[in-house]
């Protein structure tokens, strides 16, 4: 998508939330959506420096937290000490490589009702449900594999 696209998509998001339109959100979007990616607040600072050189982080958290609220990212759960935030907002599952800590989309049919419905047994309100696969990437596997010959 293009910079015009992103931009109209995130003004109209934001005004129908009563929210108001920055340079800051507006980069910080664009640069979110370059492709399906998935971002640490300090990879996201470190990407939005040459266009956003006084940014802070705790700018960045902030409007992570609100595209999220929005609906317009997700935080992908259970990555670890530092938030991994994707750019792709539809429901879809992850891969987490324990050693590297690289997170990947997992693109799977895999029925989640089961689990909501014991949540929901336990008095649980389930808001949103989704699998993360824990293991070792390819390349960790393989370095893995290598360093065990």
């Amino acid at each position: 998508m293009d910079a015009i696209t992103l931009d109209a998509e995130l003004t109209a998001v934001l005004h129908d939330r009563g929210q108001r339109v920055t340079p800051q959100r507006l980069i910080l979007h664009r640069l979110l959506r370059a492709g399906p990616q998935h971002l640490t607040a300090e990879e996201l600072l470190a990407h939005s420096r040459p266009q956003l050189p006084n940014v802070s982080l705790p700018t960045v958290y902030a409007t992570l937290d609100l595209f999220e609220e929005l609906g317009v990212i997700r935080r992908v759960a259970g990555t670890g000490p530092a938030q991994v935030y994707d750019s792709r907002a539809e429901r879809h599952h992850h891969l987490r490589c324990v050693r590297c800590g690289a997170v990947s989309d997992l693109d799977a049919d895999i029925d989640v009702r089961a689990a909501a419905r014991a949540a929901e047994g336990r008095g649980f309100a389930p808001e949103r449900v989704e699998v993360t696969v824990t293991g070792l990437c390819r390349a960790c596997a393989a370095a893995g594999a290598a360093s065990a010959v």
